[in-house]
């Protein structure tokens, strides 16, 4: 089998499938364990992916003492996929371990934690386990509300602080170890975050950090003129120094590793209002040492809404997450992957469509130790290669399709001022709920956008900036944006705006209003789900009486005081965008039922058309038989809902039409300076490429 070639370690595409460490891999070395790792390697080769990534053994200490054994068989797999040069990356959680106290914790640890090989020392000798010389039990995290050790009661764990200089040195030392030992090529280090929100850390380091910043000892929680108050710097340092933790921490350990090696994370949506809670943002790992920016697209995809239980996000929510994702990867010049789950070939092709939508690689993962059933049940389902080949073998065939750069006609300005620094940017019907329904508008529209994180000097690139509803900005950043206006800019503002040039009524809280001290803080429901505080969740910004008329307070500067997450100005957004936008050479009409998508590269542009909404069903009999259920559906249908066959392009030359996963072709019907586009039917994604140098001729 031909080798595949990667290019640069650190810019080329990836196709990247789990490598799942199961019980019986530790069985090593024997003759049955090497049998599986050759055939694996071989599979996975052969289904067009470039990377591999072990999925299992995920609370790496809790392995301590099998480090020699667990080691000896990654640098097997790495070696064996080596051979047809696919890359093995590691894939674990820095600090999270399992610990239990009863049979009932342990129980529900193996049962609904099963990816991560939930193996686990007892409480007796975790007490007394150390690595060279430094005991574990001395860096965990810390409760804010009781200061004791912080438990994680949805894994059943213990987690250690990232802040910990002691745990940093230790963790630092098994890197090297394991690379040492494997000849991996990438790792993703997972859970630099906080799983349990404000409800960490008060550990010694960490109460430091706020005294040396704010010269004030970390207050307890009855103290509420520091937790959650807005107005309050110091809660406002706390905040930042949560994200910079993990800032530090990657720094820390950058130096361990050659310049080609690929390093990233976990990848919690950085945009949300719940970031602030896990100081989750790919910017920071980003800025300390990652160079792979990853999104985790947990749950089932498409969503299967009839079960209330597992987690079922939208695609159009995907997208949306993600194009925060990409402006990090864009800004470190870097590129990004999600990670999405299925067990169909079904799925799979879905998963991938969203990964290629979004600019991004995609690493398919199963993950069927959530579907509670039976290991003889769970061994006859198909691995990921033999489910994602059709894809991952389409996108080898095709790479003029997926390279290239995906285009921003407008700027979507993300006010980290506003999220990390205003009560109303922590709250899900907040800032974020107006930043992601601008998104939204722009992608149903056909008008591509970029997340920008700076106004720039000038309005070549980007002549149009939204921003939506940044109630507080910098004065640097307000600045900025009076020097982009002045160089011609144009700027749609919307809602709660911080410019006191923009005249409006609103009224923002800073700090929620609660009954107990405790109610500020994330709890675990059932044991397993996380609940955010019920402030975050429900609380609403009551709706300022202002007029719906648009200002223009500033030469360039179009304001309107309605929320975009209100719904009713999205038309009067979408026409400015219309008249100031980077104007294209393709305009789609008509693309009722898709995302829509535009990149370009030398020699082509691609429009990329996913269908936005889809019907999915499942194999019935195995649910009946689930003796839990946790975040993911076997969903073996996924058809999409309310999509045209009939898409009208304004172009001046027809495009070449690729749908690959419908049996039939599609059709085009040229007009003068137009073509319609008739795709089979219930096409679920479409990708139509257009030669830039007949764009040049005409």
């Amino acid at each position: 089998m031909e080798k595949l070639s990667h290019g640069n370690p650190l810019t080329a595409p990836k196709r990247i499938v789990s490598w799942w460490i199961r019980q019986e891999d530790l069985n090593w070395p024997n003759h049955d364990g090497m049998d599986r790792i050759k055939r694996r390697a071989e599979e996975i080769a052969q289904s067009g992916a470039t990377t591999a990534m072990i999925f299992g053994t995920h609370f790496r200490w809790d392995f301590l003492p099998y480090f020699t054994l667990l080691h000896d068989y990654l640098a097997t797999v790495a070696q064996e996929l080596h051979q047809y040069g696919v890359e093995l990356y590691d894939h674990h959680s820095i600090n999270l371990v399992h610990r239990y106290d009863t049979k009932e914790e342990m129980r529900h640890v193996m049962l609904h934690s099963g990816p991560h090989l939930p193996l686990s020392p007892s409480r007796e000798a975790a007490t007394s386990w150390e690595y060279q010389g430094k005991r574990l039990n001395d860096w965990r995290m810390i409760d804010v509300k009781n200061r004791d050790v912080l438990y994680f009661p949805q894994y059943a764990a213990e987690g250690f602080c990232i802040r910990n200089p002691a745990f940093v040195t230790s963790y630092k030392d098994y890197l090297k170890q394991l690379i040492a030992d494997t000849g991996i090529d990438g790792l993703s280090a997972d859970d630099p975050v906080h799983f349990m929100h404000y409800n960490s850390c008060a550990c010694p380091h960490c109460r430091a950090a706020l005294k040396k910043r704010t010269g004030l000892e970390l207050p307890t929680i009855e103290d509420r003129s520091f937790w959650g108050n807005w107005e309050n710097p110091a809660w406002r340092a706390w905040i930042d120094l949560r994200f910079e933790a993990a800032e530090d921490f990657f720094a820390a350990l950058k130096p361990i590793f050659s310049k080609d090696f690929r390093v990233t994370t976990c990848g919690h949506n950085s945009a949300a209002a719940s970031a602030n809670g896990s100081a989750a943002d790919a910017r920071s790992f980003l800025k300390g040492g990652c160079n792979y920016t990853n999104l985790e697209m947990s749950g089932n995809m498409p969503p299967y809404k009839k079960d209330p239980v597992t987690t079922n996000i939208g695609i159009p929510s995907r997208i949306i997450n993600a194009n925060h994702h990409q402006a990090c990867a864009r800004e470190q010049g870097g590129r990004c992957f999600s990670t999405g789950f299925g067990f169909t070939e079904q799925t799979a092709n879905i998963v991938w469509a969203v990964n290629k939508m979004m600019g991004a690689d995609c690493w398919f993962s199963t993950l069927k130790d959530r579907l509670g059933l039976p290991d003889h049940i769970l061994d006859t389902l198909p691995d990921e290669a033999a489910i994602i080949g059709k894809a991952f073998r389409f996108e080898a065939a095709h790479p003029d399709l997926f390279t290239g750069e995906q285009i921003g006609q407008v700027g979507v300005y993300f006010s980290y001022e506003t999220r990390k620094h205003t009560y109303f940017g922590n709250l899900d019907k907040g800032y974020y709920k107006d930043f992601s329904a601008t998104l939204q508008a722009l992608y149903e529209s056909g008008i591509s956008p970029h997340t920008l994180f700076d106004f720039p000097e000038g309005a070549f690139e980007y002549p149009l900036i939204l921003l939506p509803s940044a109630a507080a900005m910098t004065k640097s950043e307000t600045a900025a944006l009076k020097r982009y206006l002045a160089a011609g800019g144009k700027v749609i503002a919307t809602g709660p705006v911080a410019l006191r040039e923009c005249k409006h009524s609103w009224q923002l809280p800073n700090a929620p209003t609660l009954r107990d001290p405790a109610d500020f803080f994330s709890y675990i429901e059932n044991g397993v789900k996380h609940i955010s505080a019920a402030w975050t969740r429900n609380e609403t910004v009551p709706t300022a009486a202002d007029p719906d008329l648009w200002q223009e307070p500033l030469p360039g500067l179009f304001y309107h005081p309605h929320r975009m997450g209100e719904g009713r100005i999205t038309s009067g957004v979408l026409a400015y965008c219309e008249k100031f936008a980077k104007p294209m050479p393709i305009r789609v009409q008509n693309a009722n039922g898709y995302l829509i998508s535009i990149f370009e590269s030398g020699q082509n542009m691609t429009v990329h058309l996913l269908a936005k909404e889809f019907e999915t069903d499942i194999d019935h009999h195995l649910d009946e038989i689930r003796f839990h259920r946790s975040r993911v559906n076997y969903i073996n249908k996924a058809e999409p809902l309310g999509v045209t066959d009939r898409i009208r392009i304004v172009a001046p030359i027809a495009p070449t039409v690729y749908t690959p996963f419908s049996k039939a072709s599609a059709t085009v019907i040229k007009e003068k300076d137009a073509c319609t586009v008739a795709l089979p039917e219930k096409t679920a994604y479409a990708i139509l490429r257009f030669d830039r140098r007949a764009f040049e001729e005409k």
